[in-house]
């Protein structure tokens, strides 16, 4: 019966953007509220406890934009709470956006995300980026004992929604693309012990990292298009003037690299209706290296396999926990 309904949730999520608009503003009740174009903003010292939850601390929160103090900086993220929620421990998905997707701009398929989020059960966070120094970008990358400030806000959303929600410390996730891709690795090398899987599209990691030495293996999923023109799938490169970062990696060097620091033993590749799916497995610590191959560009792909992309993603991350 779930797969069914699981199904019927896929085939509902098909339909394109516009129409979602027009059928939502025709029966609001029967479907997710779309983002406001301002989210309140509201700061965490000052939220209060919501007694209509089941034993669940926290506002109703269904796109609200959160301010915080994390590295010396003053931050922001968007907040996403399922209205499902029954008052048990939820895990939680922070999805990094790409360069220039900060404030007011939806995170790729964010509505099918917030559909996920209603159905599983799973809290969204949406961090917002900010051009710090010398940066290139808006997220730190190659991080390095004087350059924690994002590493640090990470740790603020996660330490900041699990004082007021009832949140499953062994299920968080991360999810990126395009600059956000590029930092989830940086999770991967730098919060090992807060997230139990990142999953990831269009993205890439510095070929020398400064410092990437995890304890604890998270389990990664790549997705990459073979005609990507902004971050290419086969050869390495270089930013126009962030030194401090080096040489990105290309993408199977980056498979590679994972696949070799988790000491995977064996290697799998499919040909299905949308990728060629390589997976590493029988890795140390009982985590697995995935990679879909795609023959398309940097566009977020809105489905693989007949599933929508943010479904794909959680079958992955959701087999994990820490």
């Amino acid at each position: 019966m779930r797969y069914f309904l699981l199904l019927t949730l896929i085939c509902f999520l098909s339909c394109t953007e516009s129409e979602f608009r027009e059928t939502e503003a025709a029966d609001s009740s029967d479907t997710l509220a779309v983002p406001d174009a301002t989210p309140p903003v509201v700061d965490s010292e000052l939220v209060e406890e919501d007694s209509s939850s089941t034993g669940v601390i926290g506002p109703p929160a269904q796109n609200l934009t959160v301010t915080l103090e994390a590295g010396g900086l003053q931050r922001q993220y968007r907040l996403y709470v399922p209205t499902t929620r029954d008052g048990t421990s939820m895990p939680l998905l922070i999805a990094v956006h790409g360069g220039g997707g900060g404030a007011g701009i939806p995170f790729q398929q964010e509505e099918q995300f917030r559909m996920l989020s209603e159905y599983e059960r799973v809290i969204l966070a949406f961090p917002i980026g900010i051009n710090v120094g010398n940066n290139e970008a808006d997220w730190q990358l190659n991080t390095t004992p004087d350059r924690q400030h994002d590493i640090e806000f990470i740790g603020g959303i996660i330490d900041d929604i699990g004082s007021r929600y009832a949140l499953d410390e062994s299920r968080i996730y991360a999810t990126g693309y395009s600059l956000g891709s590029m930092f989830v690795y940086e999770l991967a090398c730098h919060m090992s012990d807060r997230f139990a899987a990142i999953a990831s599209h269009a993205g890439s990691m510095p070929l020398a990292p400064a410092s990437c030495n995890p304890e604890v293996f998270v389990p990664i999923m790549h997705i990459h298009g073979v005609a990507d023109s902004i971050i290419p799938y086969s050869t390495a490169w270089d930013w126009k003037a962030w030194d401090s970062v080096g040489t990105m990696t290309d993408i199977p060097g980056l498979i590679s690299y994972w696949s070799g620091k988790y000491g995977c033993q064996t290697v799998t590749e499919e040909e299905t209706s949308s990728s060629t799916h390589i997976v590493h497995s029988d890795c140390q610590q009982g985590v697995r290296v995935e990679h879909h191959r795609l023959p398309g560009d940097h566009d977020w792909p809105f489905s693989l396999n007949g599933a929508v992309t943010p479904q794909v993603l959680w079958w992955f991350l959701s087999e994990f926990t820490r």
